[in-house]
C-alpha cells in the first residue's frame, strides 16, 4: 500500500500545473500534512520548521534541520535537500539565513494560507493560496486503498470500544486494549507502516456528557442504562485516515432516546440520499440539516453534517452550509449530523464514504442499526 516514488513526482507536477496558471514562480510549503503528500517525509517540527519549496520550472528543495537531515535523506523522494543548523543559532546558520537563500531568486513567491505570520517576516511578497489542499481533494487509487484499510481498522476499534462496555462500567475503561489492537491490525497488514503517522483517538462518552462531544471524559463518569453513550475512533493508518462512530445503549433505550435516535438516523440517511458526484457540499449539509430543524431539533445542533477525510482525519471538502463546493468522484468524506440535549446526551454516527459518480460506498461497516448496539452486559 506504499505510495509509489512516481505518485509523489506527479503530485508535484500538478502543482506545477497550477503554478502556472495562478502565474506563480514557486510555491512555498510548511504545513505537516501538505509536506507529507508531496514527500512521503513524515515528522513532528517543533521548534525547528520543515519546508519544501517548488519552483514553476525546476526541482523542488527539502529545507530541514540538520538533526533531520538523515532521516529526509532516507525517506522523502526529493533528491535537493538542504539543511541548517538548529534553532536558535547563530547568524547565517539559522533556518530564516537557509529560507531567504532558497527563495531570493523567485519574485512571485506563493505560499499557504495557515502559514504562520511568524515566518512571513524572513520572506518577500507573498501570495496566499491552498494548492495543495486543492490537490488532496481528490483521491488516488492508492490513497483509496489506504483509507478504506483505516476505516476497517476504525471499525475494530470501536467493537473493542463497545465490546468493553456495560452498564456501570467506567467510560474510560473502555479504552483499555484498543491502541494494542490498532498497531496490531495496521501492522499485520503493513509490517513496515510508519508509526510516526499512525494511532488513534478512541473512546467512549457516556450519557449526559455524550452532548459534549469534544469534553473528555473523566474517571468517574460511568455508563448508565437507557441513555446514548457514542463511541468514536479517528483513526491514521500509516499516514492516512478513517473514522466511525456509533451511539449506543447499555441494557435498554428509553422511549426519549429511541425517538431521537431514529430522527438522526433518518437525517443521515437524507445526507447519503443526495451524495454523488456534482452535489454541492452545502446541499447535502442541508438535506440532513434542514430534517432535523423541521423535527424541533434546532437548538440542538451543533456542527456540520461531516468533512473531509485523508491524510487528515479533518479537511476539505466541508459537508457545511457556506461551502459551495461540488462533491467529485473519489472524494473520501465523513456524514455524521448530530442532535445534542444538553443534560440527557448527544447522538450521532459517524462513517467514513467514499463519493462515486452515481452515489457512494461506505468504507466503515460496523453495526449500525438500534437492535444491533443495546450491550447487555454490565460491571460485575
Amino acid at each position: 500500500m506504499e505510495i509509489s516514488k512516481d505518485e509523489f513526482s506527479e503530485r508535484v507536477k500538478n502543482l506545477q500545473a497550477k503554478l502556472e496558471e495562478e502565474k506563480l514562480d514557486a510555491y512555498l510549503v510548511c504545513n505537516v500534512e501538505n509536506v507529507y503528500y508531496l514527500t512521503g517525509l513524515a515528522y513532528r517540527p517543533f521548534e525547528r520548521p520543515f519546508f519544501i519549496l517548488v519552483p514553476r520550472d525546476d526541482p523542488p528543495t527539502l529545507l530541514v534541520p540538520k538533526l533531520e537531515e538523515e532521516h529526509a535523506r532516507d525517506v522523502a523522494w526529493v533528491g535537493d535537500v538542504r539543511v541548517y543548523w538548529e534553532y536558535p543559532a547563530r547568524s547565517g546558520e539559522n533556518w530564516f539565513d537557509a529560507l531567504r537563500e532558497i527563495v531570493k531568486d523567485y519574485k512571485s513567491l506563493g505560499v499557504e494560507s495557515g502559514l504562520p505570520l511568524k515566518y512571513l517576516r524572513y520572506l518577500p511578497q507573498v501570495v496566499a493560496k491552498d494548492l495543495v489542499e486543492d490537490l488532496r481533494l481528490v483521491k488516488s487509487g492508492r490513497e483509496l486503498e489506504k483509507i478504506a484499510f483505516a476505516a476497517e481498522v476504525a471499525d475494530r476499534a470501536v467493537e473493542v470500544l463497545i465490546g468493553n462496555s456495560g452498564e456501570g462500567v467506567i467510560a474510560l475503561m473502555t479504552i483499555g486494549n484498543v491502541s494494542t489492537e490498532v498497531y496490531m491490525k495496521v501492522l499485520g497488514r503493513i509490517p513496515n507502516a510508519n508509526l510516526m503517522v499512525t494511532g488513534c483517538t478512541a473512546a467512549v462518552w457516556p450519557a449526559p456528557i455524550s452532548s459534549m462531544p469534544h469534553r473528555a471524559p473523566g474517571p468517574f463518569d460511568v455508563i448508565k442504562a437507557g441513555v446514548p453513550n457514542v463511541a468514536l475512533a479517528t483513526v491514521q493508518s500509516d499516514g492516512y485516515s478513517g473514522e466511525c462512530e456509533r451511539t449506543f445503549f447499555a441494557s435498554s433505550v428509553e422511549e426519549r432516546a429511541r425517538k431521537i435516535f431514529e430522527d438522526v438516523m433518518e437525517a443521515r440517511e437524507r445526507a447519503l440520499d443526495v451524495v454523488r458526484e456534482g452535489v454541492l457540499c452545502s446541499e447535502v449539509d442541508l438535506a440532513a440539516k434542514n430534517y432535523l430543524i423541521e423535527r424541533g431539533y434546532g437548538e440542538n445542533l451543533l456542527h456540520r453534517t461531516g468533512h473531509g477525510i485523508g491524510i487528515g482525519t479533518h479537511e476539505a471538502p466541508w459537508i457545511a452550509e457556506g461551502y459551495d463546493e461540488p462533491l467529485r468522484e473519489n472524494m473520501v468524506i465523513s456524514i455524521e449530523p448530530g442532535v445534542y440535549i444538553h443534560g440527557y446526551g448527544g447522538f450521532r454516527h459517524s462513517d467514513t464514504v467514499l463519493v462515486k459518480k452515481n452515489g457512494y460506498e461506505l468504507l466503515t461497516r460496523y453495526p449500525r442499526e438500534l437492535d444491533e448496539l443495546v450491550i447487555s452486559k454490565r460491571n460485575a
